[in-house]
């Protein structure tokens, strides 16, 4: 027995072959449920004229992998749940070596408001936000990155990453091959990060830092398709494991794994880890693991052990926004399978299954988190979202968040040589 579809389409998606014919889909503005048209239909003057069909037939059609959609047409309805917002922006004017950092980022074990600056002369400065008082900690040695020659959206940018008790930072280079880790209570350079450089371009520096059994690791690229996990407070490695690259005509060896890793995300309580990276030809897959398992008992759960799981394949889209809105969940922007067509939303995924729990429309870059609400940036400022929900619940205007302090629940950015913050437990 045919079952009816929520989904309408032009008669030259009907048939056998009609799931090989361009078409668009037309969103209705409930939820985020479309009609679908082919292409030529599309563009003819007045509105298709839809046909009412069964499940299957829409399934068929509207596949997550068909490849034959060129577009969208309409909007996806944005549910809407208001709730009180105190939009009260706090403001820090910064000093001078510190109004055009190269990066900056919060120290996350600090309940106060404090983050740490990398300035155009390579000093690790950390500043009190609620002071306004700063104190150079050290300078950080990095090597100069090739790549200056590519598209601007290609060229080597430093990035810094700083670890849950805030004794240590990582300045890589994202698009590039390394970086440096430093103490930064001593100011020793603890360890140099090496990356590989193949199709570095492609992709930030995967680098993490977590907590496992009590200590502070560093996860961090060490080949293209290779992660690593090391002791920041030695630079001993915890995942040693052999790593040949098969000669020319030769088998894959064991364990062997043909993935360009990209950026990497732990979840809050540390167990599971999140990948942004792709393959040729090329697609976007972002994919999960459990970080526990990997130290504890198989030093290849990153390439083939039983907890991987794709989440996602998404043509030629990757260095995608996401985040943990859980422990177990993770939202990943944009709502599709090829970048040319991915519509503003996000889907949430459950890592431990690797099954999608959700989908909804409206979020856009950047995306981040605490244990209740999405926070992302609209054209108007930020959204606040119910990630369990999907509906929006508020929103601040005028202020566009670019960094989160999980430490001191806040969010911020940097305008007109000011650091502006806005406090998500209110």
């Amino acid at each position: 027995m045919a079952y009816p579809s929520t989904s309408r389409m032009c008669r030259h998606l009907l048939g056998p072959d009609g799931d090989e014919v361009d078409h668009v889909r037309l969103l209705t503005g409930r939820g985020l449920e479309y009609d679908m048209c082919c292409d030529a239909c599309d563009r003819a003057d007045g509105d298709p004229e839809l046909t009412q069909v069964c499940e299957g037939c829409a399934e068929r059609v509207g596949d997550e992998d068909n490849r034959t959609m060129v577009g969208w047409r309409g909007e996806a309805e944005i549910l809407e749940r208001p709730e009180p917002v105190d939009p009260t922006l706090r403001r820090t004017p910064l000093p001078r070596a510190l109004r055009d950092p190269l990066d900056w980022a919060a120290i996350p074990g600090e309940s106060g408001s404090a983050w740490l600056f990398l300035t155009g002369r390579k000093r690790l400065v950390r500043l009190d936000a609620g002071s306004g008082e700063h104190e150079t900690l050290t300078r950080v040695p990095l090597r100069r990155e090739r790549g200056e020659d590519r598209q601007p959206d290609r060229r080597p940018r430093p990035r810094l990453h700083v670890s849950p008790s805030g004794r240590y930072a990582a300045v890589v280079h994202d698009r590039g091959t390394g970086g440096t880790l430093v103490d930064l209570r001593s100011g020793q350079v603890m360890m140099s990060l090496d990356g590989g450089d193949d199709r570095t371009e492609h992709v930030p520096f995967a680098l993490a830092f977590a907590v496992h059994r009590g200590r502070e690791v560093v996860v961090h690229r060490t080949q293209w398709n290779r992660l690593d996990v090391s002791d920041p407070a030695t630079g001993r490695l915890l995942t040693a494991r052999e790593h040949p690259e098969p000669a020319e005509g030769e088998r894959f060896p064991a364990h062997y794994l043909d993935y360009f890793h990209g950026a990497v995300h732990v979840s809050p309580d540390g167990r599971w880890i999140a990948d942004d990276g792709w393959v040729w030809a090329p697609v976007g897959i972002p994919t999960v693991w459990d970080l526990r398992r990997w130290l504890d008992e198989n030093p290849w759960e990153s390439e083939d052990g039983p907890s991987r799981g794709n989440l996602a394949w998404r043509h030629y889209a990757w260095d995608e926004p996401m985040c943990w809105v859980s422990d177990r969940q993770l939202a990943v922007s944009g709502i599709g399978h090829d970048d040319l067509y991915l519509l503003d939303g996000v889907q949430i995924f459950d890592a431990e299954s690797g099954a999608e729990v959700t989908r909804f429309a409206g979020p856009r870059r950047p995306l981040m988190a605490d244990d209740r609400r999405l926070y992302s940036a609209g054209a108007d400022g930020l959204e606040i979202w119910d990630p369990f929900t999907g509906e929006r619940t508020g929103a601040v205007p005028g202020f566009f968040p670019e960094r989160h302090h999980p430490g001191a629940a806040e969010l911020a950015a940097l305008h007109d040589g000011t650091l502006v913050r806005w406090p998500t437990g209110r």
